[in-house]
């Protein structure tokens, strides 16, 4: 059917064409109108179809054939942009893990070697520990009481413990202190750099070589983000070493001393561990964060702003990743019927809590699985309890009868 409309358009065509090219003009513009009117009803009945899809269906679904399928929320969605969106950071390589589990948590260039800068000297502390009894008492040579750079202020014949020296060697990251120490385990600075090259390869630092006991720049003195992890696990395994190093403050044999990590008493949650600066190696930041029980590590080399760096990093890791419970709920699945019609609750032996992305933290299904034949009592176990991402086992825990009828 023509619209008036329609018939208007066709004789403006004819009489604003050349006599030659009016027909064909008409024709053109007769087969674009049609084309708009196909495109307009294939619109009309997509249109809907699209929405059917979008609402319909509910929220997108990951599914695996043996398992119900998961349905992403908007809420798991926006989690999962989250952890996949790290932030941009100064730092030339950085390494954030959860000291619980181990489980890497961001990395950047962690395996490329960079020189550690004062990080160093928790080699040093570390191989203080030991050698020498915390209560032995050093007398401070000259060489060490000549340090230069970060200094907690040693003056030559001063007699201090280890205990203080080691407080002033990772509080105010004082050079003097590392040579004391050095001097007095190894008698030099050069021998005892040998003692902190062995304890490296006992701890399986594989690209870390030390070359003096307080980290300054040196030819050849060099350590990665992923080894330095390694060697502040260690450290902070020693109760000493792991007390000194949440200190914001502390006085030492007469000595005043104040932390180089500013992030102590301004971030929250901040408990240690290491700075270190120096012209080659940048902004060097070895630290720890505890919240809710829980222990992150960070570590950053070659940042200009390492501070601004470990705060993004921190935030983002504690956005990206959550615990789950791993125990056996309340519910239903904690009970178990033997072969007679008897009722059998069940519990979950040595259980620990599940690291996982958080965006999958509330899509985590238990799954209960009893041994055919197996005699519900005792304590051996019966059966598993295994937690489901999916059809991916995130972790297995054994169970066994816990009340009898």
């Amino acid at each position: 059917m023509t619209s008036k409309r329609d018939s208007l358009n066709t004789e403006y065509y004819r009489a604003n064409a050349a006599p030659d090219q009016a027909e064909t003009a008409v024709a053109r513009w007769t087969a674009a109108r049609a084309g708009r009117r196909r495109a307009t009803a294939f619109l009309a009945v997509l249109a809907p179809l699209l929405l059917l899809l979008c609402v319909g269906f509910g929220p997108p679904v990951v599914t695996d054939g043996a398992y119900p399928p998961l349905r992403l929320a908007p809420e798991h969605i926006d989690a999962l942009v989250t952890s996949r969106t790290a932030p941009t950071t100064t730092a030339a390589s950085a390494l954030v893990i959860d000291l619980p589990s181990g489980k890497t948590l961001y990395e950047k260039a962690a395996d490329e070697p960079r020189p550690p800068a004062s990080t160093a000297k928790l080699m040093t502390a570390l191989v203080t520990i030991d050698q020498a009894p915390l209560t032995d008492v050093v007398r401070v040579t000259e060489r060490a009481a000549a340090q230069e750079g970060s200094r907690m202020g040693l003056v030559a014949g001063e007699e201090l413990t280890i205990l203080d020296l080691l407080h002033g060697l990772l509080i105010p990251s004082g050079n003097d202190a590392a040579v004391a120490l050095a001097d007095y385990i190894a008698g030099s600075e050069e021998d005892f750099v040998g003692m902190m090259n062995a304890k490296a390869q006992e701890l399986g630092l594989t690209s870390t070589r030390f070359v003096n006991s307080h980290g300054l720049d040196a030819p050849g003195q060099l350590t990665t983000a992923t080894d330095l992890a390694k060697l502040a696990r260690a450290a902070l395994e020693n109760k000493t070493l792991a007390e000194i190093v949440t200190l914001r403050t502390a006085s030492a044999a007469g000595h005043s001393l104040q932390n180089t990590n500013e992030l102590l008493g301004v971030y929250e949650g901040a408990d240690g561990v290491k700075t270190g600066t120096t012209d080659e190696a940048g902004e060097c930041l070895v630290a720890t964060v505890t919240r809710g029980g829980r222990r992150t590590l960070l570590v950053e080399l070659g940042s200009t702003d390492r501070y601004s760096d470990a705060r993004k990093l921190f935030d983002y890791t504690s956005a990206a990743y959550a615990w789950k419970d791993a125990g056996l709920p309340d519910t239903g699945i904690s009970w178990a019927t033997d072969g007679n019609g008897s009722t059998y609750r069940l519990r979950s032996d040595g259980t620990s809590d599940i690291f996982v992305p958080a965006w999958q933290r509330s899509l985590l299904l238990p799954v209960v699985s009893i041994q055919a034949g197996a005699a519900l009592t005792g304590t051996a176990p019966v059966g598993e309890l295994r937690w489901m991402f999916g059809g991916e086992s995130v972790a297995s825990i054994p169970l066994s009868v816990w009340q009898s009828p």
